[in-house]
């Protein structure tokens, strides 16, 4: 039998919940953080994929030969975005306190609209690209 080995990375977000594991579209398990599972599977062609509620990754296509091993590592998309949340301080939180607190600037808040509409992407059209599965890069 071929193997399809997934590895979930350590990461801030989705620390303690599970993400859903996909193959063909039926689930066939489930992986923790820090996790690396083995799934046994017949040898061909394969769609791989993980959820957690509504979102999850794009699909993977696979064609897995006979006693071959495939790697794949499972990750939140935000998780390697610290800049994100540094731009996020920097260029929207301090500006908004500054402008409320120093001119009484009513519409700082406005600041806010470019993060609420990333939220939004990944709330509806973007939702199979909040988790991340790649295939592992060998070792050497």
């Amino acid at each position: 039998m071929a193997v399809i080995k997934i590895q979930r990375e350590k990461s801030f977000a989705d620390k303690v919940r599970d993400y859903k594991v996909f193959i063909d579209n039926i689930q066939v398990g489930t992986i923790s953080e820090s996790e690396t599972k083995e799934f046994h599977i017949e040898e061909g062609k394969h769609i791989i994929s993980i959820k957690i509620d509504w979102a999850g990754s794009q699909e993977i296509k696979v064609d897995i030969k006979e006693n071959e091993t495939i790697t794949l590592l499972a990750n939140n998309y935000s998780a390697k975005h610290w800049l994100v949340s540094v731009y996020y301080i920097i260029f929207v939180t301090l500006p908004h306190l500054f402008l409320k607190y120093s001119f009484e600037f009513q519409y700082s808040a406005l600041l806010f609209i470019p993060s609420l509409a990333v939220m939004t992407y990944y709330l509806t059209i973007g939702r199979n690209k909040y988790l991340t599965l790649t295939t592992a890069k060998p070792k050497y």
